[in-house]
């Protein structure tokens, strides 16, 4: 088997045991219209022409090229990714991904962003407060953004925002890119962006980053603050989300041998 190959096969079936312990009686249709959804998002996003898409677990297609942002909260992860997608002419996965998942698997998409990137006990109070009867199990959230992110990736030119996928994807078919920036830069951010006080910023900044630290902890078992399991790290309170965009470009041209557009 080759190594694409064996890669595909070993991705596939780390997130089948997901969705196994997510649904014992796991519905095979509903993951292959997870995949002919997100094959048609890419399509009418690139503006090509509709056609038959590939077919469901083809494990034959090549992974990549792709770029998976991690950031830290307040850091410009959305800004710096859209900049990068202009610049490459590649599409962005950021909200995108709740859009998909809400169509394909029928739910709200209010609903999968209170789930998104948070910590159980965060799902579980907010749940909680709301009454909600219908909650989706943190679980269930990351098996099928998973499956997305892996189905997204097989066409290649795709730039993820957050939701783990440079845990979930091979590492030598992409890049792997945190951002950081200050802590007082950051609540400033989220001050000027969600009209908050410096309290109720600093309160977001502390919360989001806990959380989404928490996540890479429980299910890919990774540290998402330690540097060495990134190939860039950049600050982008010192280079700011324009030329750190350009430094991300640059770097998937000469990584990943691609040429920019001119």
């Amino acid at each position: 088997m080759s190594d694409a190959r064996h890669d595909d096969a070993r991705l596939l079936a780390a997130i089948d045991r997901l969705e196994r312990l997510e649904r014992p009686q796991h519905d095979r249709a509903v993951a292959a219209a997870a995949e002919q959804q997100m094959q048609r998002w890419l399509l009418e996003h690139r503006g090509q022409a509709k056609g038959t898409p590939a077919a469901a677990g083809d494990s034959a297609a090549s992974i990549g090229p792709y770029v998976a942002i991690s950031r830290e909260a307040g850091a410009g992860g959305s800004q710096t990714s859209r900049l990068l997608g202009e610049i490459l002419g590649w599409n962005v996965l950021d909200g995108e991904l709740i859009e998909c998942m809400a169509e394909t698997y029928h739910t709200s998409p209010a609903m999968l962003e209170l789930v998104d990137e948070k910590t159980t006990n965060s799902i579980t109070e907010v749940f909680k407060s709301l009454r909600e009867p219908h909650s989706l199990s943190q679980l269930q959230y990351v098996s099928r953004a998973s499956r997305m992110i892996f189905m997204a990736a097989h066409t290649g030119k795709v730039i993820f925002v957050g939701r783990g996928a440079g845990f979930i994807l091979p590492g030598k078919c992409g890049l792997s890119v945190r951002l950081i920036a200050g802590h007082k830069y950051r609540v400033q951010q989220i001050m000027e962006r969600r009209h908050l006080s410096f309290k109720e910023a600093e309160d977001y900044v502390t919360k989001t980053d806990a959380d989404r630290h928490a996540l890479a902890q429980q299910y890919f078992h990774r540290d998402a603050s330690d540097p060495h399991v990134y190939d860039m790290v950049i600050n982008v309170e010192r280079f700011g989300p324009q030329l750190a965009a350009r430094q991300i470009a640059d770097a998937v041209a000469s990584c990943l041998h691609l040429d920019l557009p001119s």
